[in-house]
């Protein structure tokens, strides 16, 4: 089901949305913008992969924010070239792979299971799979898709925000 850019836009601009950093803003706004272009112009390109990397680039920039700020990771850390979110989040790291970096069980103990597997799997299906190529696999992002993951992303970060605000004791 296509989703429509101005409902798009409202969860974009809901009350969780002003956690998200001004610089990141951003590319929330190219993503929103390419959407709206898209869907109103009706152009029939192969794959609208564009549309949603400028909001993955935000989603990740939002979470190294989100764990810094949560205190799952250092300030040294969050400005480290070495520091991978996909490595961070991914619950299959094998056992004795898991380190310092590897907070998903951090996520679960401070919002829950169903937070921890959001912002993984959004990291997995809306970013990393969006991003990289894999042979013998189909990859083209039609429209209807490319404004699906820009909700999933928007809805994960919505959870975040609000696991945080109730860690914080506010409302988000």
């Amino acid at each position: 089901m296509m989703i429509s850019p101005q409902e798009l836009t409202e969860e974009l601009n809901g009350s969780w949305s002003s956690y998200v950093l001004p610089e990141l803003r951003d590319f929330v706004t190219v993503s929103l913008g390419l959407y709206e272009r898209e869907c109103r112009d009706e152009s029939k390109f192969t794959d609208y992969s564009f549309i949603v990397f400028p909001m993955a680039k935000a989603y990740e920039g939002f979470l190294k924010q989100y764990f810094l700020d949560l205190g799952l990771i250092s300030e040294s850390t969050y400005f480290s070239r070495r520091f991978r979110i996909g490595r961070a989040l991914n619950p299959d790291v094998h056992e004795n792979q898991r380190d310092q970096w590897w907070l998903y069980d951090d996520v679960v103990h401070q919002c829950g299971v169903a937070t921890a597997q959001s912002l993984w799997n959004t990291w997995l299906e809306s970013r990393n799979r969006i991003f990289h190529f894999f042979p013998n696999k189909h990859q083209s992002v039609s429209l209807v898709q490319a404004g699906q993951h820009l909700a999933t992303i928007a809805d994960s970060m919505r959870r975040a925000v609000t696991c945080q605000a109730g860690q914080l004791g506010v409302s988000a």
